[in-house]
Parts: C-alpha cells; sequence; structure tokens
C-alpha cells in the first residue's frame, strides 16, 4: 500500500476512458488497468559528477495485467538496456555530455494499454579525478643504480628506497653524516649487498640533509641532499600532497564494512605481501597471542598507488649497551622516511613520515632526532 501510495505521487496515469464505441463490453471499474512509475535513484535535485558512473533504479507496477513496455531516457536519449522494472543500472555518461539540468525520464506501459510515465531533474558538473599512477624508471648516474618510479598527479616518486652508499658506519653521531645497511650487514657480503638492493640504504639526518640546514617553512627552496641530480628530499608538505592524491583517487583501503577508512592512506603506499606472513604484521611479545594485520582488510590489495612502501623499521639509539648503543626497530610492520622539514619539537628533531599496520596510520608529523637511521625516498624537482 505505501509503495502504491509514493508512486502516484510520482507518476501519471493516462489510461483513457472506454467509449461508447467501444468494441466489447465495458469492464468493471475494479478491473481497470491501471499502470505506475517511480525513479528511485538519484533523487530529484542531485549533483551528480559526469566523470562518474550514475546508478540509476526505477520501479513500475500495474493493478491488473503486466508492464510489457518500459522506455528510460536521459537526456532525452533512451537507454537501451532498460527493457523491464524494476531496474538498477550503472550509467556511464557520454565524453560530449554538458554541465547543467539534465533531465532523467521513466515510462512504462501496461498489456491492456495503460501508461504512466515520470521524471527526476539533477544538476550535472564535472569533476576529473587525478590520472592513475604511471610507472617508469630512472638511473642515478653516480653509481649506475636503475630505480623504479612512479608519477601520482603531478609528483614523481622513487618507487624504491634509495641504495646511494658512499661508505657505511656502524656508530651513531647526531653531527655527522653516518650510512647504514639493514641490521649492519657488511656490503661487502652477499648478505649485506642483498638488504641494500632489497631495503636501500639508512641515512642519519645529516647524511639524509648533505649537512644543509632543514625546512621550517613551506615556501623554501627544495633540498636536494643525498639524492640524485634532478630529485630532493620530499618535505613535509610534499609528503602531505601524496596522502591527499590518495584521498583524491579513492585509493584509501576499504574496510570489511565496505566503506572508506581515510586514515588507512598507509595501504595504499604499502608493498604487497599476500604470500609473507611476517610483512606488515605486528610482533606479539606474548607467546600464543595473534598477529594484527590490516584489521579488516585483504592485505593482498596493498599498493594501489605502486608506491612500494617497505615495512623496513628503522636504525635506532639503544640503552642497553649489550647491543653495543644501537639497535634495528620495528621492522616488520613500520616503514619510515626522513623529510627535509624541521620538525616541530625544534632544532636537532625532524618531521618524519612513518606509517604502521597494526592501525593502519600514515603520520607525516612523528618527529625524530637526526642520530636515527631512516631510508629516503626521492621527489623529483
Amino acid at each position: 500500500m505505501l509503495l502504491w501510495t509514493a508512486c502516484a505521487v510520482a507518476c501519471s496515469d493516462s489510461d483513457p476512458a472506454p467509449q461508447p464505441d467501444d468494441e466489447g463490453p465495458t469492464p468493471p471499474p475494479d478491473k481497470e488497468q491501471q499502470v505506475v512509475c517511480g525513479i528511485e535513484k538519484p533523487e530529484e535535485g542531485a549533483s551528480v559528477n559526469l566523470a562518474e558512473k550514475l546508478t540509476i533504479a526505477g520501479t513500475g507496477v500495474a493493478t491488473v495485467g503486466e508492464i510489457e513496455k518500459v522506455v528510460l531516457k536521459v537526456g532525452g536519449i533512451v537507454v537501451p538496456e532498460v527493457t523491464d522494472v524494476p531496474f538498477e543500472i550503472e550509467y556511464t555518461f557520454p565524453a560530449e555530455q554538458v554541465e547543467g539540468e539534465l533531465k532523467l525520464e521513466l515510462s512504462v506501459e501496461g498489456d491492456a494499454g495503460a501508461t504512466a510515465s515520470t521524471e527526476v531533474t539533477v544538476t550535472t558538473y564535472r569533476k576529473e579525478g587525478p590520472a592513475a599512477p604511471v610507472e617508469g624508471t630512472m638511473t642515478d648516474a653516480r653509481d649506475g643504480n636503475v630505480y623504479k618510479t612512479v608519477k601520482l598527479a603531478d609528483q614523481v616518486w622513487m618507487a624504491e628506497n634509495l641504495r646511494y652508499l658512499p661508505e657505511q658506519h656502524d656508530d651513531v653521531s647526531d653531527t655527522e653524516p653516518r650510512y647504514y645497511i639493514w641490521s649492519d650487514y657488511d656490503k661487502d657480503t652477499q648478505l649485506g649487498a642483498e638488504a641494500l638492493k632489497v631495503y636501500g640504504a639508512f641515512y642519519n639526518w645529516k647524511a639524509a640533509l648533505q649537512g644543509e640546514e632543514p625546512q621550517t617553512s613551506a615556501d623554501q627552496a627544495p633540498i636536494r641532499g643525498v639524492c640524485p641530480e634532478g630529485w630532493h628530499i620530499p618535505s613535509q608538505a610534499e609528503w602531505q600532497q601524496l596522502a591527499q592524491y590518495v584521498l583524491d583517487a579513492d585509493m584509501a583501503a576499504v574496510g570489511s564494512n565496505g566503506e572508506v577508512d581515510e586514515t588507512a592512506i598507509a595501504k595504499a603506499l604499502a608493498m604487497d605481501y599476500p604470500d609473507d606472513e611476517l610483512m606488515w604484521n605486528l610482533p606479539s611479545m606474548i607467546e600464543g597471542d595473534p598477529q594484527p594485520t590490516w584489521p579488516g582488510i585483504d592485505k593482498s590489495k596493498n599498493n594501489a598507488t605502486k608506491f612500494s612502501g617497505i615495512p623496513i623499521g628503522f636504525r635506532s639509539y639503544s640503552f642497553n649497551p649489550a647491543d653495543g648503543g644501537v639497535q634495528w626497530d620495528h621492522a616488520s610492520y613500520s616503514a619510515g622516511w626522513w623529510s627535509s622539514t624541521q620538525g616541530v619539537m625544534g632544532e636537532g628533531y625532524c618531521a618524519v613520515v612513518r606509517m604502521w599496520s597494526d592501525n593502519q596510520r600514515f603520520a607525516t608529523d612523528s618527529n625524530f632526532i637526526g642520530g636515527v637511521g631512516l631510508t629516503v625516498r626521492c621527489l623529483q624537482d
């Protein structure tokens, strides 16, 4: 009864009353065919992006007999795939569709000739999303290393951690450049060479910025630092621009409830390891505890941006003399990179970009002291 009332308001019945010269007996009033129809999606007055598909849904019923003809028009053009009711389709606008008011019309006809029609008017606009990632390569002329790159909107990023290693250290310094290989493997061994190839080199802040003063405002010139010519250490604002690309391109991770979680930018930047139970897992300190990993989300769908973030942690200070003054932290579930921006904690601190699998965060406001060893991603000038 509610459906009938709603449709009756939306649609007009045009079944003519029988004329005296009609052949055959006039059917009783309660047997006359009446039809009604309605457009359920989109709503009247809705704003519609021409760059996206439009969901159109419609209904129709007949009091007697059946509906045998259904016609849907968008902007006066018949949509051929709609031939029955109810229906729901994903409509793609033609490239030449102009912005402004657009009328959607639905008409139905019953098998006894009764007809009804309805219409909805929407306002269209065109907003194109960012272009899809464009992959490429670049070669570092200093050592011949070849890197994958990815263009995300108007930024071109290295899609691998920088491997430039002019020397290797095992001590800690806040004042002098220091270069490391993961877990302090020797660069001249097979294990060290493989670690450098897969994970990249680790740098303290002096090495990353090559002694230049950090940026304190967004309008300062880029700092090349340890990057190849034509590339630079990304500022905090440039990292934030990368995060915004993920949101604008609708790449933020989709949870088990089907909703986009805007805090899950990290997932779109994280290398996919669908068959590796260790990567992007938080190690438990208690035997038998479950290993959290991208909660409720299929890990195999990581890396929509092709940025390929690696959860390899960082080289930190240690207060345990048995560790020789340093230790490697957060491997397997955390990634981090230097920015060129001074941290809010003041001189000696840098704004560090980090992401974690245990809470799916992408943060550009961490603060590390300059002696920590972190990886570097270079951004093209």
